[in-house]
């Protein structure tokens, strides 16, 4: 899930409860996480300064300083060492470091171990397996911005929601070999350690284990960029859309972000050749008029368009991907030669605002508090 905008992602389903509650749960073990290497699909060069352990079913060795190779071989995975095959095995590949050690996959570093598998589709799977809290330092830093002293409240939350948004993840994707994806376009933006900030490490250290919960369970705590003043309602009933502003009223908390407002205009030509392929018409048709129907918060949900092709509807959240637009929260001026879109905010809206919490840190709200105004039904429970 990234910083500035997103893919809409769909929530779980409960039942609302309309108490914000501060509990601790408590007793539990942090868990382990298992996160896929998106840009890795034949071939893994993998090294450690402080020598690898390498297991491939009941075999091992140590690799000491040497790199590791990992190729995909039909249905197995290649290993050489130094440059020599080792095995070639179907099996699940390990690759850990000592304690503490960073693991180079290319160009990156990352905690923990690597593993590495050919799938059911014939592509390698490498997979860094390491505790979450962990993963969140590679996270956070990634998902907010700026990195500043005096907004550090605001990262603290991220850092909550970051954490409620992982757990609820991690038993929806059985079979795979793992359980997140390191790009926001799937998940959350996750870039290993080198991307890692001492602040954002001391946010992750201060909420350790805390999560948002509901019904007791973690809650998928969605975040993003700047919601224009108004959130987005989730198909959850415990997402809830809110006015960005103190006690519901007044400026919003995001107002002075740099993609509060924002305009973008096409040709009428480009805006329904774009249309006609969203809705998948034979050639562009000539809109003769569009209406919008939109959400409580304002945003489009769909858009209904008169044609020569006749009446067809497409989607808000289609509309604007096609269109690269910031977010559905928008009104749309139909001209003779230009089409104008006059909008706010960036990213799908629901949850929490990340402008506008980074605006409530530094009026000088805490992180709890920042959870409870973008959260409202939503309690806190300390889950290790």
């Amino acid at each position: 899930m990234k910083k500035m905008g997103s893919v809409p992602i769909f929530v779980l389903l409960g039942v609302a409860c309309c108490c914000y509650t501060s509990g601790k749960r408590g007793g539990g073990s942090e868990p382990q996480v298992r996160v896929r290497l998106s840009d890795i699909t034949s071939e893994a060069r993998v090294s450690c300064d402080a020598g690898l352990a390498v297991r491939a079913g009941r075999d091992g060795r140590r690799a000491e300083s040497r790199p590791v190779t990992l190729r995909r071989a039909g249905k197995a995975v290649a290993v050489e060492v130094g440059g020599q095959e080792w095995r070639r095995t179907a099996d699940t590949v390990r690759l850990s470091g000592s304690r503490n050690a960073l693991i180079r996959v290319g160009e990156r570093s990352y905690r923990g171990a690597m593993l590495a598998f050919v799938n059911g589709g014939g592509a390698l799977v490498v997979a860094n397996e390491l505790g979450i809290e962990d993963y969140l330092r590679g996270v956070v830093p990634s998902e907010i911005g700026p990195l500043r002293e005096e907004t550090i409240e605001a990262v603290k939350a991220q850092a909550v929601a970051a954490r409620s948004f992982t757990l609820t993840r991690l038993s929806a994707r059985k079979g795979l070999g793992h359980q997140l994806f390191d790009t926001y376009k799937r998940d959350q933006e996750y870039k290993g350690a080198g991307v890692e900030h001492p602040l954002a490490s001391r946010a992750v250290d201060a909420t350790r284990g805390q999560v948002l919960v509901h019904a007791g369970a973690p809650a998928e705590a969605l975040y993003h960029a700047c919601c224009g003043g108004r959130t987005a309602p989730g198909s959850s009933g415990y997402l809830v859309s809110v006015r960005d502003a103190p006690g519901g009223a007044g400026k919003a908390h995001c107002a002075e972000s740099k993609h509060y407002n924002w305009t973008a205009t096409f040709t009428r030509r480009e805006f329904e050749e774009k249309l006609g392929g969203l809705a998948k018409l034979a050639g562009r048709p000539s809109v003769r008029s569009v209406r919008q129907e939109k959400d409580g918060s304002g945003r489009t949900r769909w858009l209904h368009c008169d044609s020569d092709r006749g009446g067809f509807r497409v989607a808000g959240t289609e509309l604007r991907f096609g269109l690269g637009l910031k977010s559905t929260l928008f009104e749309l001026k139909l001209g003779r030669d230009r089409v104008e879109f006059t909008g706010r905010g960036w990213g799908h809206g629901a949850g929490m605002c990340q402008d506008g919490a980074v605006a409530m840190a530094r009026r000088g709200s805490d992180w709890r508090r920042i959870l409870r105004h973008y959260y409202p039904k939503l309690g806190i429970s300390r889950y290790w």
